[in-house]
């Protein structure tokens, strides 16, 4: 299970530097009369990778604090959580906005309050290079 938690957190932290860096700020530069076309494919083929992999790493976190709570474990389970929470508080509702529409604003918000994302899931993944698993590898 451990290995399914960390595989999961190293594409996760992957993929959301790929969309910080990339797809975000290219909406940007798509234009309103290609935006609703581009937001839409972005939202449905990025959500085949990240759906399963988010349940996963969840679903692996929730294990792990059940098998064996310790702090790191119970760590990872909270950064998952605030991902979780920010992903559904804050970029769900701004995506669901940008589903009407291009607009500038929101697509700055997007970037500026993606970083949340970003950074709790570099940190759970930087956990990775920390853990008593991974001395030996």
């Amino acid at each position: 299970m451990n290995l399914i938690n960390q595989s999961s957190s190293l594409i996760l932290m992957g993929l959301i530097w790929t969309i910080q860096i990339v797809h975000y700020p290219l909406m940007a530069k798509v234009g309103e009369e290609n935006f609703l076309d581009y937001h839409s494919s972005h939202s449905s083929l990025i959500g085949i990778i990240v759906i399963p992999m988010m349940f996963s790493e969840l679903g692996s976190s929730i294990y792990l604090v059940s098998e064996n709570f310790n702090k790191q474990n119970l760590i990872g389970l909270i950064l998952v959580v605030l991902v979780w929470a920010s992903t559904f508080l804050i970029q769900v509702p701004i995506h669901n906005e940008l589903s009407k529409g291009y607009s500038l604003d929101l697509i700055q918000k997007l970037v500026y309050t993606n970083w949340i994302r970003t950074i709790l899931w570099t940190a759970k993944a930087m956990m990775i290079f920390f853990s008593p698993f991974s001395r030996g590898m």
